[in-house]
C-alpha cells in the first residue's frame, strides 16, 4: 500500500513541495509540510513556498486548513504560498471554500519560481488580503441581532 508523503526541495532558498502518492490529499503530508517550512524558516531561508499539486485529485478540508495556516505563517514572515499544477477538481474545492482568493495559482513550477523571484503576486493578493481581513459592522447591523429584534417585537395586526 502506498503511503502519502511530501517531498521538499530547496530551490534558491525557496521551499518547493511536491506530494507523492496523494491522489486524495489528507492532513498528514500537509502537516509534514508545515514542519518542513518551520525548519526552513529557522535555517534563515527565504519565506516562500511553491506547492506542486500534480497528482493530487482531491484535497480535504483538513489539508486546506493546513495550507491556510502555512499561508498565515508565510505572510507573517514576509513570504507567500504559490500553488502550481492544480487539478481542476482541486481548484474547485479551493473556489467553493472561498480560499482561491487567499492563495496564488500558476500553471507550472517555472511560472511560480519566476513570480516569486520577481516579488510580485501572480493574483491580486492585496485584494485577497482585504477580502480575508476581519470587518467590523456598525452596531445593530448583525443579521442575528435583526432576527432577535424581530422575534422580540410584538406582532401588530
Amino acid at each position: 500500500m502506498l503511503k502519502p508523503s511530501v517531498q521538499v526541495h530547496d530551490v534558491d532558498g525557496i521551499l518547493l513541495a511536491e506530494f507523492w502518492d496523494c491522489l486524495r490529499l489528507d492532513p498528514a503530508p500537509t502537516l509534514e509540510l508545515r514542519e518542513h517550512y518551520d525548519r526552513h524558516l529557522k535555517a534563515n531561508r527565504r519565506p516562500f513556498v511553491l506547492i506542486d499539486l500534480s497528482g493530487v485529485g482531491f484535497a480535504g478540508s483538513s489539508a486546506l486548513g493546513n495550507f491556510v495556516a502555512l499561508q498565515r505563517t508565510a505572510r507573517q514572515n514576509g513570504g507567500r504560498v504559490v500553488f502550481c499544477q492544480v487539478d481542476p477538481t482541486v481548484a474547485e474545492v479551493f473556489r467553493a471554500s472561498n480560499l482561491d482568493r487567499l492563495f496564488e495559482f500558476v500553471a507550472d513550477r517555472e511560472a511560480g519560481l519566476a513570480a516569486i523571484a520577481r516579488g510580485e503576486p501572480t493574483t491580486d493578493a492585496k485584494a485577497a488580503e482585504v477580502a480575508s481581513a476581519p470587518t467590523t459592522r456598525p452596531a445593530g447591523s448583525d443579521p442575528l441581532s435583526r432576527l432577535r429584534r424581530r422575534r422580540s417585537t410584538p406582532e401588530t395586526e
